[in-house]
C-alpha cells in the first residue's frame, strides 16, 4: 500500500473517530442524526466505523444535524497522524 492510501486511511479513521465522539458528546442516538440529517442510519453507522468515504455534502448535512460546521466535525490534523502536506506518512 503507497503512502498515500495509507495516510488516507489514517485520516478517515480519524475523521470516523471524530464523527462518533462529537455525536456521543452531544449524547444524541444515530437514530436522531439520521432523521435531523435525512441520511439512513446505516450510513451513519458505515461513516462512524470508517468503512465509507463520506462526500462533503453528507458531512454537511452531519454537521448541521449536530449543530456544528463542517470544519469543526473535521477537523483532523493530518499532523497529528503523521501525514506530511504532501500526502505521504511522515517517519517518526
Amino acid at each position: 500500500m503507497s503512502d498515500q492510501s495509507q495516510a488516507a486511511k489514517f485520516f478517515l479513521a480519524a475523521l470516523a473517530d471524530r464523527i462518533r465522539d462529537w455525536r456521543e458528546a452531544l449524547e444524541v442516538s444515530r437514530e436522531a442524526i439520521a432523521e435531523r440529517s435525512g441520511l439512513s442510519v446505516s450510513t451513519i453507522r458505515r461513516i462512524e466505523a470508517g468503512t465509507v468515504d463520506p462526500k462533503v455534502t453528507t458531512l454537511w448535512a452531519l454537521a448541521k444535524a449536530m449543530e456544528t460546521e463542517v470544519c469543526e466535525l473535521a477537523d483532523v490534523s493530518g499532523e497529528e497522524l503523521g501525514i506530511a502536506a504532501d500526502g505521504t506518512l511522515e517517519s517518526r
